[in-house]
Parts: structure tokens; sequence; C-alpha cells
């Protein structure tokens, strides 16, 4: 967890590890079994002895290593240390690893963490706040493109063809550009966006929650109440009387 006595001028550094492929055919338990073992492997490898978090992402692993000096550290070490991850993984684990070492951003950009934050709230904070701002800051246009077009059309039922269309980017191939882009699946940036417009609206508004969900393009109560704790630890209304 980030100690809040950190200096200010003190840096957080994320590093993402991407299965790209298996060697061998895997059922599903086997493959889970051995994405942890790649989870435990990159907490050992590249995040130990330093202070910072692991966690694990769709497909993956994120690293956030706190508190560095400096925009730039020990980047050859680094890529040391994630050579011998590739070789572990390549050797004991069946997996063909890809390694992206981020950029740099100053800790006190980061929202201020409250000390009863829910570990999930934590993840999907950090992970979504470093990886949308190097997307964000890419000059590609066709990205671009695809998050403009979500975020103005999050109230509908969009859907992967709508997106695809609108870009002229064939479906599949829309998913992988995205996911390489930032990180992300579609739906999950979809889900993300439209529970941050939620949260917005539970602080800032006195809509009624069911009126926020249709908003947002939700149309089951339940489902709705269920995606919003999943990734904030909290009810709608245990959000609102939270802030409030």
């Amino acid at each position: 967890m980030m100690d809040p006595t950190e200096p200010e001028s003190s840096w957080i550094l994320p590093i993402r590890i991407s299965v790209r492929s298996w060697h061998i055919p895997l059922p599903d338990l086997d493959r889970n079994l051995l994405e942890y073992a790649l989870y435990k492997a990159s907490d050992e490898l590249i995040r130990y002895p330093l202070s910072g978090a692991t966690v694990q992402v769709q497909h993956g692993t994120a690293v956030f290593l706190f508190g560095l000096p400096t925009p730039n550290p020990m980047i050859t070490a680094l890529e040391h240390r994630c050579r011998q991850l590739q070789k572990v993984a390549k050797n004991y684990l069946y997996a063909d690893v890809g390694i992206e070492i981020g950029q740099s951003v100053p800790m006190r950009e980061l929202p201020p963490e409250k000390l009863d934050e829910s570990l999930a709230q934590q993840r999907y904070d950090r992970e979504r706040i470093l990886f949308m701002k190097q997307a964000r800051s890419s000059d590609d246009a066709s990205l671009h493109q695809i998050l403009d077009y979500i975020e103005n059309h999050l109230q509908e039922q969009m859907t992967r063809e709508d997106i695809a269309h609108f870009v002229h980017f064939h479906p599949s191939y829309l998913s992988r550009f995205f996911r390489k882009k930032t990180g992300w699946s579609l739906s999950e940036y979809i889900v993300s966006q439209r529970i941050e417009h939620a949260k917005t609206m539970l602080a800032q508004s006195e809509l009624r929650i069911s009126h926020i969900m249709n908003r947002l393009g939700y149309d089951n109560l339940s489902h709705f109440t269920r995606t919003f704790k999943k990734l904030t630890g909290y009810t709608p209304l245990q959000y609102r009387n939270k802030i409030h």
C-alpha cells in the first residue's frame, strides 16, 4: 500500500507483464494456475525488494513501484529483471511473455487514498489511472476517436461492432488494437467509464440511483449494483452516503 508520508517529489512506475502465447495447449485450470505462478514470479523478480504492489490483471500481471526518487530510475537493472522473468516464464511456465515498462507518474498526481478504501478499489484506480494516462497521451488518432466515441455514447447500448464501424476497423482487429494500446479490453473500459460517471452523479447530484443507472445504459438495478460494487467496493447507496 502507498505510504502517505512519501515525499511529493517521489514517482510511481507501472510495469505490465502480458502472456502473448502459451507454448502448449492448456485446460483452463492449468492456465489459471500458471497465470498465478507468473504473478508470484513477477512480484519476486521485479517488485521485490522495492516498495510497491503486484496485482493480477486480465491476461497478465501489473507491477507498480512506489516512492521512486527520479522519473527514470534503475532502467538497466529493471530491464535485466524483466529478461530474467521472461526466461523463467519460458522455461518453467510454458509462456511467451511481453513486458512493457510504462512512464513514471508523480505520486502527487494520484488521488489520495482513504484508509477505508477496499483493496479492490485501490487496484482498480491505480491500474486505470496509470495505463489510461499513457493511452490518452498517445498521438494515435484512431485511439482518440475510439475513446471519444465511447465517452459520447455511454448512455447507449453500444457494441464492439458499432465502434468498429465508426473507426472503419474490423471488429476483431479493433479488440486487439485497443488492448495493445491501453491494456484493457473494450468491454472493461466501457464499464469502467460508466462507473466513473455514476460515481460523479452520485456525488454531485440528488438523482435517484435508478435514474443514474438508466442514464448510463443499465436497465437492471441488481446488475448495476453488482458491477458498481465490484469496481469500487461499495454499493451505489453506500458510496453516496460515504461521500456525503
